[in-house]
């Protein structure tokens, strides 16, 4: 947060707060956005200029977002913080280290690109199946039934769990291993 100096009625900023504000637009429709203290340095100024943010310009104004990236002066394992907001609403905000070398540099912009468009976007694979509501009778029966299946292998794989973990002890644990063991022998060494 930048220092602010009161005299009287009349708020002041430091050189160095006015310098942290995220007021340097990048591109040409202004959506990505860093400070002075990143255009000043000449290692991340490289990375992040109008050349290099004009695509990702382009993307923010198609799809309404607002992006900053500010530098991370006294982070030791990060470079810079970007934030991304789309409709006032944060979206996202993860660190990031620029590219040391040549070669890294494209993997840099890649995963800049990849980690907004992930923000953005609620990745498919995370989410699990969902099943849609069937209107037929038919899909009903297939439906409860792949639910009913869902049950009964994670019942056999706790139940095939605790056997391994018990079937060499003493005591109780190993006589229910053993009582498990018997009881759903079929389930359990099926595969």
């Amino acid at each position: 947060m930048p220092k602010i100096v009161k005299l009287g009625n009349v708020k002041l900023f430091t050189p160095h707060g006015v310098d942290r504000i995220p007021n340097v637009p990048l591109g040409k429709n202004c959506r990505v956005n860093t400070n002075n203290i990143l255009k000043k340095d000449p290692r991340l100024n490289q990375f992040f200029n109008n050349e290099t943010m004009g695509a990702l310009d382009n993307y923010a104004e198609h799809e309404n977002l607002r992006i900053y990236i500010e530098p991370l002066g006294n982070d030791m394992f990060n470079d810079v913080a970007v934030s991304v907001y789309k409709d006032n609403d944060t979206k996202a905000y993860f660190p990031m280290n620029i590219a040391k070398t040549k070669e890294e540099v494209p993997q840099f912009f890649r995963d800049l690109y990849t980690n907004i468009h992930n923000a953005i976007r609620e990745s498919t694979e995370n989410k699990p199946a969902s099943l849609t509501k069937p209107a037929k009778f038919k899909e009903v029966q297939i439906y409860v039934q792949n639910v009913a299946d869902r049950f009964r292998d994670a019942k056999i794989d706790a139940i095939r769990n605790f056997v391994q973990k018990h079937e060499s002890g003493n005591g109780i644990k190993k006589v229910i291993a053993d009582i498990l063991e018997e009881t759903h022998y079929n389930d359990i060494h099926k595969n």
